[in-house]
């Protein structure tokens, strides 16, 4: 039997976030005109990952020197910004050049903040997640799979969940925040399962867009694992997702992908969209200008 296959943030959460708008550009293949949202963090996970494998004596600096064990400078974090930036850009992704400005600013403000103490941490970067899930209800199983931004290591024997998010950080209730910690609940299982004599101890959700000049400055939203409703939590994250695998198979099979209740939709997820201006799900009415 084949198993079907759904990345936690591509499809669990991407249709969670607004089913119409994953059917068009997910399932039915529509080209997104300005993916600066995806830019934006791709530059920030790319630039993050250079700069800790600069740390770590992996490749060279802005100077052309290998310096492990050296705080990366302004200079350095310009370098492989852009050098992250070429990347994308041979790829079709571009950023204007506010936002490339802003995301540059960001990230010398993260490796200055976060520093050596941050790198020396990080036993683990771009971790690759993979698993089945068996859902208790008895239906079909599939592959869950999802990357983790960083494992960390305060101490010897315990592991932290870092996710890098280029985003503001929500008010605590808020549906999007809710479903950011559902994903590392999802995650905890599996990541034990790889690290059975270590103690994961909590999740780090790191909003990068907070240390800005309109943010914060208090980046951090962290889960304490070890908390006695942990395990409770992991098991309605378990279900809702397995509910939305089982709400995706159906509309693939049908090839109808409902509207989302209108205002349910997030106002940043249909600002960001092609189809708001004639979109009955749109949580804003949007009005067409010519350029």
């Amino acid at each position: 039997m084949l198993i079907d296959r759904y990345s936690f943030t591509g499809d669990i959460l991407s249709y969670g976030r607004c089913s119409k708008q994953y059917g068009k550009f997910k399932h039915y293949g529509f080209s997104k005109a300005l993916p600066i949202q995806a830019w934006f963090g791709d530059v920030v996970h790319m630039t993050i990952e250079l700069l800790f494998r600069q740390v770590k004596g992996d490749i060279k600096d802005s100077t052309g020197i290998a310096s492990p064990g050296i705080l990366p400078s302004d200079d350095d974090v310009e370098f492989h910004t852009h050098e992250s930036m070429n990347t994308l850009k041979s790829k079709g992704m571009f950023g204007r050049k506010a936002d490339r400005d802003f995301v540059l600013e960001l990230l010398k403000i993260f490796n200055s903040k976060e520093g050596l103490v941050f790198y020396n941490r990080i036993i683990k970067s771009e971790v690759r997640l993979e698993t089945i899930i068996s859902p208790s209800t008895g239906k079909r199983p599939y592959i869950m799979n999802g990357i983790i931004d960083v494992l960390a290591s305060p101490t010897p024997g315990v592991i932290e969940i870092w996710d890098y998010k280029a985003m503001v950080k929500p008010p605590p209730g808020d549906q999007k925040l809710t479903s950011l910690e559902n994903q590392m609940y999802n995650y905890v299982e599996i990541v034990q399962s790889l690290f059975p004599s270590h103690s994961v101890t909590t999740a780090v959700l790191y909003f990068i867009n907070e240390l800005g000049p309109k943010g914060s400055g208090n980046p951090i939203h962290s889960i304490d694992l070890t908390a006695t409703s942990v395990a409770t939590c992991i098991t309605t994250a378990r279900d809702e997702a397995n509910d939305i695998v089982e709400e995706i198979r159906k509309a693939k099979l049908t090839g109808t992908f409902p509207d989302p209740v209108k205002g349910t939709v997030d106002v940043k997820t249909c600002d960001a969209c092609e189809w708001r201006w004639h979109c009955t799900s749109a949580s804003k009415k949007y009005t067409l200008h010519a350029p």
